[in-house]
């Protein structure tokens, strides 16, 4: 996700500009977000929701479009006003998806656990509005973390493959057409089951029981959210910290089959491993996880909580490669790659202090780790939304790196 700078880093400017984009989505947390805040739209998975889906109409603009159509070219830079325009169009992109294309045509119209208001309609047992809408943005969620791990796969593995010299819009379309197909298959088999079982009775015959659970020791599809932002994580680390590898290790410059391939499976089984990796930490802070266990002890709790320690990495990653201009330029790769990889996991355990220790007084979350109220992902995500804007949207101005 994140390109190289031919420029020397701005360490004092670049961390000026990092503390701006943190009070900026503090600030932007209590107005939307915050529980003790002015709207309270964190309930949390409704917020939650709105960041997810908001991402990902950043991470479309950004990098299945690569700016267009504010950018004609990929070497264009973006001006102050095509900037503030792209954020409006990802602004507006995110209510027209979620409220006009599933809460009010797809969940009306389609799959009824894509709108509240079509669950309610029911009147099923446990179809309250907050439920419903609790358990639809649950739904809208498992989809749109699977578009964006998609999206950046593509961009980071595929990269132009195979419409290499089409326009940016075509590029973009096509991408846009094959992520959005390859996400509803995915979300089909991995998440699909999980919300077909939140309601009571399940959805027997329009979702098949969790697959997974003999394998997990849980039905929840946090299983899989786990492993998909850790290797989200993978991607965007390869792409910056380490400078395309290990994936360019196969494959063209402008992308190709073979080395999408290599890419989007070396990254999936790195991911896994990253996952089970964190859960084993997990282990011998926490002690083993246990079937009927609650939050700490859950099976299902161990894998949401790798997801928020991956988007803490995330980031920490891109902290590093952007607003600290990838710290090192000198020796040799495998050096400069051990490096930033070191300072990535040192700043994203601070990320992580910062959430727990002060999240209950700047953010107004509930106090500890593994409350059923807080989503440390909602945070994380909202914030590189912003960084993403401020990376992608307006060339990193004042940094002025490409």
């Amino acid at each position: 996700m994140a390109e190289q700078s031919s420029q020397k880093p701005k360490y004092l400017l670049g961390g000026a500009m990092f503390l701006g984009v943190a009070v900026l989505t503090i600030a932007a947390w209590y107005v939307f977000f915050n529980p003790k805040g002015i709207m309270k739209l964190y309930t949390p998975m409704y917020g939650f929701a709105m960041v997810v889906i908001l991402l990902a109409m950043v991470v479309t603009l950004a990098e299945l479009f690569e700016g267009w159509p504010m950018r004609s070219s990929a070497t264009e830079s973006l001006s102050l006003l095509k900037g503030i325009v792209l954020v409006g169009i990802s602004l507006v992109l995110t209510w027209v998806v979620m409220f006009g294309l599933f809460h009010n045509l797809i969940g009306m119209y389609g799959i009824t656990y894509f709108s509240p208001a079509a669950i309610v309609a029911t009147g099923e047992v446990g179809t309250e509005i907050f439920n419903a809408r609790e358990n639809s943005s649950t739904a809208l969620i498992y989809l749109f973390a699977t578009f964006i791990w998609l999206s950046i796969a593509w961009k980071t593995c595929f990269k132009g493959w195979p419409w290499n010299n089409q326009s940016l819009g075509t590029l973009g379309f096509s991408r846009l057409m094959t992520v959005s197909a390859l996400s509803a298959v995915l979300y089909a088999v991995l998440f699909h089951p999980h919300v077909g079982y939140l309601f009571s009775p399940p959805q027997k015959l329009a979702a098949v029981a969790p697959w997974w659970e003999a394998v997990a020791d849980t039905n929840s599809a946090y299983y899989h959210l786990g492993w998909v932002v850790c290797t989200a994580s993978v991607l965007i680390m390869a792409d910056s910290i380490w400078e395309g590898y290990p994936w360019r290790l196969i494959g063209r410059e402008g992308g190709s089959l073979l080395g999408g391939l290599f890419g989007l499976i070396g990254s999936v089984i790195i991911g896994f491993a990253l996952m089970y990796a964190m859960k084993s930490g997990m282990e011998i802070y926490w002690g083993a996880p246990f079937v009927g266990g609650q939050y700490l002890d859950a099976p299902y709790f161990r894998y949401l909580h790798a997801a928020e320690m991956a988007g803490f990495l995330i980031l920490a990653t891109y902290i590093v490669s952007f607003y600290l201009g990838n710290l090192m330029h000198g020796s040799n790769l495998f050096v400069r790659a051990i490096v930033r990889t070191v300072v990535v996991v040192v700043l994203a355990f601070l990320i992580m202090w910062f959430y727990y220790a002060a999240g209950p007084i700047f953010l107004g979350t509930v106090p500890g780790i593994a409350q059923p109220e807080d989503t440390p992902l909602c945070w994380t995500f909202l914030m590189l939304s912003i960084v993403m804007m401020h990376r992608y949207f307006f060339s990193g101005y004042p940094l002025e790196r490409k």
